[in-house]
C-alpha cells in the first residue's frame, strides 16, 4: 500500500520566492502533496521579489483538515516573512503541535534566527540559517553546514535561496528515502 504525505508550506507577503517555489516543485515532483497555508488570510501571495502564487487554505480555517495527516510543516525565509510568522500566534500553536507530535518542521534563511529561536520553540537543537543573522542563534545551537537535519528533534534548516534544492532534497529523503531523493536529484 502507498501511502501519500502531505506537507504545510506557510506562506504570506514577501516569503522569498525561490525558497517557496522550489519547495513546491520539488515535493510535488516526489508526489508528496503540498498545501499552501495562507498566514495572512489573503489568497494570493506576493512574494520577496513580485512571485506570484496562490494559497491552497487561510491558516485560521486549517482546523477544518484532519493535520494529522500532515507530515511537515515548513516556513520559508524572507525577512517581511519571517518579521509576519514571528508575531503569528495561531502558526505558533501549530508549530508547537507539530513539535509535540514528533512531526517534521522546516525552516529556511531568515526563519530559524527569526522565528524559531525568538519563540523558543527548539531550545536545545542544532540549526543553520542565514549567515546575516547568524549572531541571533545561540552558539551552542549553531551548525555552520549550509543545511542541517537535527534528527533528535526534527528540524530541518537551510541557510538560504542558494541551498533550496539541497533543503528539498534533504526534506525528501526524510519522508521517502535516499533512493527517491537521489531519483528526484537526477532529474534536475
Amino acid at each position: 500500500m502507498i501511502k501519500n504525505y502531505s506537507v504545510l508550506l506557510c506562506v504570506t507577503n514577501g516569503i522569498e520566492d525561490i525558497e517557496t517555489v522550489t519547495c513546491i516543485d520539488l515535493l510535488t515532483r516526489s508526489n508528496i502533496n503540498v498545501i499552501l497555508v495562507s498566514t495572512n488570510n489573503k489568497r494570493e501571495i506576493i512574494c520577496a521579489h513580485g512571485t506570484k502564487i496562490i494559497s491552497n487554505i487561510f491558516l485560521n480555517n486549517l482546523e477544518n483538515i484532519d493535520i494529522r495527516n500532515q507530515i511537515a510543516i515548513i516556513l520559508p525565509g524572507g525577512l517581511q516573512a519571517s518579521k509576519n510568522f514571528q508575531r503569528n500566534v495561531l502558526l505558533l500553536k501549530y508549530l508547537k503541535d507539530f513539535k509535540n507530535s514528533n512531526r517534521i518542521i522546516g525552516a529556511i534563511c531568515a526563519s530559524p534566527s527569526m522565528v524559531i529561536i525568538p519563540n523558543n520553540l527548539f531550545p536545545n537543537a542544532k540549526m543553520t540559517g542565514y549567515l546575516g543573522l547568524k549572531y541571533l542563534i545561540p552558539y551552542k545551537q549553531w551548525i555552520k553546514y549550509p543545511i542541517y537535519w537535527d534528527d533528535k528533534y526534527k528540524l530541518l534548516t537551510a541557510q538560504s535561496v542558494k541551498y533550496s534544492i539541497l533543503f528539498n532534497l534533504k526534506l525528501i529523503e526524510i519522508i521517502l528515502g535516499k533512493e527517491t531523493s537521489m531519483k528526484i536529484e537526477k532529474e534536475l
